[in-house]
This record gives structure tokens, sequence and C-alpha cells, in this order.
């Protein structure tokens, strides 16, 4: 009996769907081949030549009447850096946003990597969605055992219980390919720990709560995917953001893109977090219920991160006006 049917591919497909996502797209954008984000740029440097014609002739005004002070300075420090990140198809802007990218990562896998209850938070991860992913196959396998008798007698006129006979073969596989997986996947030092009782008790709706694990499955996937997604299209519209700077607003969009990666940033580690002390807590105390693991893992703990990111993303925005607006006041000052 093979369990590889299409929750465990499925769950597998997402998984991979995940891990690779927008791969391509990054190493695109860091040899510089990325179309959607040369586009972007050509019209934004389009945008920012115009800009910088149109207040060159106050600056002119200005440096005729005060020369070169600090005010003039000052205004005419961030349209020079702004035309420098977007020369060279914003190389130098895509190489400052691949370097904010890799410090996301790198801050995620050192989470992740943290020892818990003697199992770091990734492979506690990862061995529970295997278990789980499992479990739900091995349901659906057992749905199929209730057509059997439960009781029978043999040719030698023993009495035997087909149907419970089916049930431990099934979980019994299940187990095996489990750990199998695991062995596969790198997980070592735990083993497959499921309760057959808890899974031969559950007869009623295990099809049901197959069907419920896929879809929170499907949903767990889907906001980690749009979350990587949305690293990417945040380094689509930087020159964007770059070019509407020049207005003279209150605070610049710049530092709005700023605390938006750094609130991408604040939900992504929230979410590693939460997922990691659940599935390390579900580890040690195993258990065969599916839904558990799959619905905070789904539901409950995107809306948490979610909600400190966006929190704190918000929080810090006047931090970054103040601070950079401050920062190019003392260089103005140092040039002069």
């Amino acid at each position: 009996m093979s369990l590889t049917g299409g929750i465990v591919k499925g769950a597998q497909i997402g998984s991979d769907l995940v891990m690779n996502a927008f791969e391509q797209d990054w190493k695109d954008l860091a040899a510089g081949q990325s179309p959607i984000y040369t586009a972007v740029v050509s019209v934004s440097m389009l945008i920012a030549i115009f800009l910088v014609s149109f207040w060159s002739l106050g600056w002119y005004r200005q440096i005729s009447d005060e020369g070169f002070s600090q005010n003039v300075v000052s205004e005419m420090v961030f349209p020079l850096l702004v035309i420098l990140m977007l020369s060279n198809n914003g190389a130098m802007l895509a190489n400052t946003s691949l370097a904010l990218r890799n410090v996301t990562v790198n801050l995620n896998s050192s989470i992740l990597s943290i020892t818990r209850n003697g199992i770091t938070l990734k492979d506690a991860i990862r061995s529970v969605n295997t278990d789980q992913t499992f479990i739900a196959a091995a349901q659906t396998e057992i749905a199929k055992c209730d057509t059997l008798p439960t009781s029978e007698t043999d040719a030698q006129g023993n009495k035997t219980n087909p149907r419970q006979k089916c049930i431990d073969e099934k979980i019994y596989e299940a187990q095996k390919q489990a750990q199998a997986t695991k062995k596969d996947k790198g997980i070592f030092g735990i083993n497959v720990t499921w309760n057959p009782l808890d899974m031969g008790g559950q007869i009623i709706n295990k099809v049901v709560q197959g069907t419920i694990f896929a879809i929170l499955m499907g949903l767990s996937a889907g906001f980690q995917y749009i979350l990587q997604m949305s690293f990417l299209l945040t380094v689509y519209v930087a020159p964007i953001f770059l070019v509407l700077s020049f207005l003279p607003f209150g605070a610049k969009p710049i530092y709005a893109w700023l605390s938006g990666w750094l609130g991408l940033t604040l939900v992504l580690i929230s979410y590693s977090i939460t997922v990691g002390i659940i599935a390390g807590s579900i580890v040690n105390q195993p258990s065969s219920s599916l839904l558990l693991m799959q619905l905070l893992q789904a539901i409950f703990s995107p809306a948490l991160a979610v909600a400190i990111g966006t929190g704190t993303g918000m929080s810090v925005f006047k931090a970054f006006t103040s601070g950079i607006n401050f920062s190019i006041s003392a260089l103005a000052t140092v040039i002069r």
C-alpha cells in the first residue's frame, strides 16, 4: 500500500512551490536582467530627469541669491543621490534591495535555527507537517476499510476482524513512509510516534477532516507564497517610491518604502517564530489531530504576524523620517 496520493503529493508540490518561489526572479534582478525592474527604472528615470530639470530652475535662482548655502546643498543632495541610484538600469538601487533581502533571509534563517526543547524550529515545522500530511493520507486510506466486516471466520475456524486489520496495516504503512520521508529530508532524531488508537478511533468524518486539512494546507502555502511575492514586488516598485520623493510631501515616500520592507520582514519573522514554537510543542507532545497545526499555521499565525508587522512598520515610519532627514542635513553641513 502506498500513501503517495493526492494529499502527500499536494503537500510536496506546495512545499516546492514556496521554496522555489521567485528564485529565478531574484537571480535576474541580481544579474541586471529583470525586464520588469528595468522597465520600471526606465520610466522612473524619465520622471526623475523631468523633476530635476523643473526644480533646477529654483536652485539656480537660490544659488544666484545665496550661493552654495546649507539650504541649497541640502536640497541638491537627494536629487543627485536619486539619479545615481537609478543610473545603469538602477544597479545601485537593485544591489541595495538585494542587500536588504539577504539581511531578511539570514535573520529568518537564524531564528529557524534556534533550538527549543532539543530541536530546531525549522526541523520541528518540517517534522510536524510531514507527520500530519501522512496522517491525513492514512485516514483517507482508513476510510476504505469501513466497508470491511468487523468479524469473520477464516478457513481454520479462527475469529478475525478484517476491518481492524486493515486499519492497523494502513497506520503502519503511513508511519513507515513518514519516517522514510523524514530521513530523505534530513530530519533526524524525531521518530514517528502517532497513537494508532487515536487514528483508528476517528472513523467518523475522516474524509471531511482530510478535505479541511487540504484546504488549510493550501491556505498556509498561499500565505507564504504571497509573502515572498510581496518582497519581490516591493523591490520592483522601489524606483517609483524613490522618484516620488522629489515631490514636496511632508514625508518622503522612500521612507514609507523602507518601513514597508521592515514591516514585511517582521511579518516573516513573527510567522516563523509563532509556527516554530507551535510545532516544537506538538513534536514534544505528539498528536494525531489533523487540524490543530494546520489551523494555527494557516489562519491564526498569519493573522498575528500581519498584525505585528503592520503595526510595527507604521510605528517606525516617523523614526525613519526624522532620522534620515537628520542624516541628510548633517551631510549637507559637511559638504558645505
